[in-house]
């Protein structure tokens, strides 16, 4: 092994509300499913019984090797420590490369331009989905899945991986293009301690947000407020705001809609926070930087993907354990929504040994996989993790993580475009973005990237 440390959005919603109305108690629980509870990613030993008295061979490509490229986030670090496990149940070899979301994304797209040498790929589907279809590089899992030599007996797709999240990793035309992870929402992070002394509520609304980071604000001991600002990264924030001021990035017949009075007001918001009231250099930060900041206790308030949140409670690397507040994302002044995302892990079409790939994919998350991560403070796409008695009693996460993720599925929805050219649109108004923090006029930024933005849909939207 070797690592390296470095449906439409209708239909999505619709998924969401039905698996919240099952929601209750201490996780998502929607029906009843036998839940696993080995402790570590694995599976039934090769040639061993599994469910129904089937067996199933793990060591069937056993001597192959398999490329696998995974994002760096508490999911992939909680993978990667498996591992050897998996090299000792199939006999296979696993080189996997684990490194940062952008530098992660332009590697990828430049292994596959160049024939490909990956064979099994991390996939966040809101980025990649429609973008990595379009030139084929994602292999239907179809049929691999109906494959009982392939796939084994308890893997239990349909019953145990949450509806919303198989439509999410589904093409419209019924491709099935990755096997899925978990579905991240975005929550509100903050200080219990700080709020308390200052006799502050958790914020619900734009207003709380804005008044919360005055009160706060204390630099250099503490800033008050921190979101992502580094270009392409700072997207989904700005994109929730515009939705929630009213606004849409496109309009009813497709075109860009970057520029509106929605735009401005998102914009005004977003880069003024941070201009104000998030530490120097911030135009820098990605989830990383922002979650450090935040665990290290130099901040008050942070938003991001609820997935984020397992370090906070981590006393080996959280100055802040015990003592973070959760909350579903404030309500702005026309609307109240919440970004959600797919990731999964899905088989190169490039690749040469697609078999043994996607049995590398299986047993990333499989129930097993799915309980490690969940035991670990990882929202996972099986009910089984959430179900399981042992998720439960042993979850290093509270209550208040767990009763936010619920409520935030009922408002869910896709947190970008659903566009071709999605990184692009990340790009361009990211740099808009990031131009505002630094004090140019928001209006101006807009207009630029209203330009930029038309261009790209021109060229890739046809």
């Amino acid at each position: 092994m070797s690592t390296k440390t470095t449906i439409t959005r209708r239909a999505f919603l619709k998924r969401s509300v039905t698996l919240a109305a099952g929601l209750g108690g201490g996780g998502l629980l929607l029906a009843a499913c036998g839940a696993a509870s080995p402790t570590a990613p694995g599976a039934p030993a090769a040639g061993s019984p599994a469910a129904g008295g089937q067996t199933f061979d793990w060591k069937q490509f056993s001597g192959e090797t398999v490329n696998v490229l995974l994002t760096k986030n508490p999911w992939a670090d909680t993978l990667v420590t498996s591992i050897p496990e998996f090299e000792s149940l199939t006999g296979m070899k696993a080189s996997v490369e684990s490194i940062p979301e952008v530098q992660a994304r332009q590697k990828i797209t430049i292994d596959f331009a160049g024939g490909g040498t990956i064979d099994a790929f991390f996939t966040s589907l809101h980025v990649e989905k429609r973008r990595f279809s379009g030139p084929g590089w994602y292999e239907p899992l179809n049929t691999y899945l109906a494959n009982p030599k392939l796939t084994a007996p308890d893997y239990n797709f349909e019953q145990d991986v949450f509806e919303s999240s198989r439509g999410a990793a589904t093409s419209q035309d019924g491709k099935l293009l990755a096997l899925p992870i978990f579905t991240d929402i975005w929550a509100f992070f903050y200080r219990k301690d700080l709020f308390d002394a200052k006799g502050l509520k958790p914020l619900a609304t734009f207003d709380d947000m804005t008044g919360d980071a005055k009160a706060l604000h204390n630099p250099p001991e503490l800033y008050s407020y921190i979101a992502r600002g580094l270009k392409n990264a700072n997207a989904i924030g700005w994109t929730w705001m515009l939705r929630s001021f009213g606004g849409r990035e496109l309009t009813a017949d497709r075109k860009a809609n970057l520029s509106s009075a929605e735009a401005v007001q998102a914009m005004d918001l977003y880069a003024g926070l941070l201009r104000q009231y998030a530490p120097p250099g911030v135009v820098n930060y990605n989830w990383q930087e922002c979650s450090s900041a935040f665990s290290q206790g130099t901040v008050g308030m942070y938003f991001d993907g609820i997935n984020f949140a397992q370090q906070f409670e981590d006393p080996s690397k959280s100055k802040v354990q015990g003592k973070v507040g959760y909350a579903v994302l404030p309500a702005g002044p026309k609307a109240k929504v919440v970004p959600a995302f797919t990731t999964g892990m899905a088989v190169s079409a490039l690749s040469k040994k697609k078999e043994p790939a996607y049995l590398f994919c299986q047993w990333a998350t499989n129930k097993a996989a799915a309980l490690k991560a969940q035991l670990a403070g990882i929202g996972t796409a099986r009910q089984s993790a959430w179900d399981s008695p042992e998720a439960k009693s042993k979850s290093t996460m509270p209550q208040a993580w767990t009763d936010v993720f619920r409520e935030s599925l009922k408002v869910g929805t896709l947190g970008l475009p659903e566009i071709v050219g999605v990184t692009e649109y990340r790009d361009i108004i990211g740099v808009a973005i990031q131009s505002a923090i630094q004090g140019q006029d928001s209006k101006t930024v807009l207009d630029q990237a209203q330009k930029e933005f038309q261009d790209v849909l021109d060229k890739t939207e046809k």
